[in-house]
């Protein structure tokens, strides 16, 4: 039970922060836990690896952004923590099956 409400505090945390480039470093010092330990408890109550959410958390947080008009792609890649508007297609694509503009046009 214990570990349950540490992850879902975890989630609550990770959510109001998914529009910046969250580590799993920066979820263990929040939840107080070494990465080893947090990162096998979020697998264990969520049955999916902690980076993983992370990513995708981001990815929901970019696309919601793009739905704005006035924001590049360009500002969607930087605000949300990719090194590059290049790393921020393929990841995007990779997930998503369609570039930001794709699904910017789709949206």
């Amino acid at each position: 039970m214990f570990s349950h409400q540490v992850i879902t505090d975890l989630v609550s945390w990770i959510g109001a922060h998914r529009d910046s480039r969250l580590s799993v470093e920066d979820c263990a010092r929040k939840a107080g836990y070494s990465k080893w330990y947090l990162q096998r408890l979020f697998r264990e109550v969520t049955g999916q690896p902690l980076a993983s959410y992370c990513r995708e958390q981001r990815l929901l947080s970019a696309a919601d952004m793009l739905r704005q008009p006035d924001v590049t792609v360009q500002q969607v890649a930087l605000q949300h923590g990719f090194d590059s508007q290049v790393t921020f297609h393929k990841t995007f694509k990779k997930h998503y099956g369609v570039t930001p503009g794709e699904f910017r046009r789709l949206a």
